[in-house]
């Protein structure tokens, strides 16, 4: 109660240093004037609340890992949703990397916010008196979701403002520029350092930071820094080291139960935002884009077992070419995959002929009423087997990648050694494939596919209609087509800004 009594009570004061000005980033910190930082208590549940922000910036409508890290792959995977008939304007324009200042997706301000809420407690946790651990569990949790949050801010925006300290005034301060991207991606690698120094177990679970999460995000950053920021070897180095230092766990034997909301927080989760939808955590997000609307559906089949979950609209759907890869993976393959990746039904609608959704997160509907219970999903152990695989594609050693490749693959297709040739192309191939069809859904392709040097191969320019865009998304004569522009909101609020070059 303590907690948030206080972290109630400073909103107006941040509000007030706030108001009118920054860089559209919203003062986070709800416990940031030393007379609030009393005891253990107020630093640990400044330490929760990092999580709350954190939670917050993923649970946006437009702002989350979906829109971020999945759309852009593009129109081979992701298509209207409601029969192909509904999509609105900000979300194609993801989808078409069309972007621009006034698209919704292109605000960062709820990751500062949880930023500001890690600078706070990293600043004040050393000097109010507790004990060693609880000490390092606060620290390491703040580095670890700052390291994180940096991680993504680099990748979508590139340069972008490094904020250390907590906003606490109106000075010149919450006017800052943006940093180049490497002096980001450098924080990003300092910062996970510091988290390793003070997590040292996976005590907490994977709701908090462990000693396998911050490795499989060390992991993840440093094949980022190596394949699309073209870092060297030293990089690999890294990733190796970060991956030894993950626990080898394996995976669940059904793949639905890796998502099955009465089986949260299994031994297949690294990192995950918990959810629950009863109280007053609730997640939504995108993945209320992926539900039918239940007018669309006939009641005698709305949220019941061999039925449709149903709450408002379907706005996003697996593309026809996605779907018809994973009808032919479970037919040829028996990929266990398929149905809970997607999901169709028929008879089931008075309106058409057939009712498909993406299957993965569909909430609790046992009650006759969806509630989105389900937790955000940042890190698995299957990305632990498909990030060596990848590191061993970096390093050429092409049969080692197929045997952490064919982990993934077993579990899929109830068959040992299911990918055998080991040529390069083939292995990038399978690398690929596999991704899409383990990850779908999660919000991390885009990125996974620009490491590859894969993202034009799968969706090349047959797929861009009427854009400009010759040759995929990649022969754009924009710089930065990778990367999302500012919000023209930001950039009002805060001279110092400028936009990308290449975006307006």
């Amino acid at each position: 109660m303590k907690f948030h009594k206080l972290y109630i009570a400073a909103i107006g004061a941040a509000s007030m240093a706030m108001a009118g000005c920054e860089l559209d980033i919203v003062n986070s910190d709800q416990l940031n004037t030393t007379n609030m930082w009393v005891d253990e208590s107020d630093v640990t549940g400044a330490t929760t609340g990092i999580y709350f922000e954190l939670r917050n910036a993923f649970r946006q409508n437009y702002t989350n890992q979906f829109f971020w890290g999945e759309l852009r792959v593009g129109p081979a995977m992701w298509d209207r949703g409601t029969n192909r008939s509904l999509m609105d304007s900000d979300m194609l324009e993801v989808l078409h990397s069309l972007l621009n200042g006034g698209t919704s997706s292109v605000s960062w301000t709820n990751l500062y916010t949880c930023i500001n809420q890690c600078n706070s407690v990293i600043k004040y946790a050393p000097s109010v008196e507790m004990s060693d651990e609880t000490r390092s569990y606060c620290l390491g949790n703040a580095y670890f979701v700052r390291a994180y949050v940096y991680y993504w801010i680099a990748r979508v925006w590139g340069d972008a403002p490094v904020i250390l300290t907590p906003t606490e005034s109106t000075g010149r301060e919450i006017y800052p520029s943006r940093s180049p991207r490497a002096e980001v991606y450098a924080q990003v690698a300092q910062d996970i350092e510091s988290a390793l120094t003070h997590i040292t177990s996976n005590a907490k679970g994977c709701y908090y930071a462990t000693v396998d999460n911050i490795n499989m995000l060390k992991a993840d950053f440093a094949l980022w820094m190596y394949a699309a920021q073209k870092g060297g070897d030293s990089y690999l180095t890294m990733a190796g080291e970060a991956l030894d230092a993950v626990t080898r766990t394996p995976l669940l034997g059904k793949f639905a139960d890796v998502f099955d909301v009465k089986n949260k927080a299994n031994k297949e989760i690294a990192f995950a935002l918990h959810v629950d939808a009863t109280n007053e955590v609730h997640s939504a997000s995108y993945i209320q884009r992926f539900i039918w609307g239940s007018t669309q559906v006939k009641a005698s089949y709305r949220n019941v077992e061999g039925g449709v979950p149903v709450s408002s609209n379907q706005w996003f759907c697996y593309a026809d070419e996605f779907i018809g890869e994973l009808k032919r993976n479970k037919e040829q393959n028996n990929d266990q995959r398929s149905d809970v990746t997607y999901m169709e039904r028929t008879g089931v609608s008075d309106m058409y002929e057939k009712v498909g959704w993406p299957n993965k997160f569909t909430g609790d509907w046992s009650s006759g009423t969806l509630l989105y219970d389900d937790d955000l999903i940042l890190y698995r152990y299957a990305q632990y087997y498909m990030f060596r695989a990848e590191l061993y594609y970096y390093r050429k050693q092409y049969k080692e990648a197929l045997g952490e490749l064919n982990v993934v693959a077993q579990r899929a297709y109830g068959k040992a050694d299911f990918y055998t040739s080991a040529t390069q192309q083939d292995v990038l191939e399978a690398l690929a494939a596999e991704n899409r069809w383990e990850f779908a859904e999660e919000g991390n392709l885009w990125f996974t596919y620009i490491r590859l040097g894969y993202i034009d191969t799968y969706c090349p320019l047959k797929y861009w209609p009427n854009t400009g865009v010759e040759g995929g998304v990649g022969g754009s004569t924009n710089p930065n087509i990778y990367l999302f522009p500012i919000s023209t909101s930001a950039i009002n609020k805060n001279s110092n800004l400028r936009q990308t070059e290449g975006w307006s």
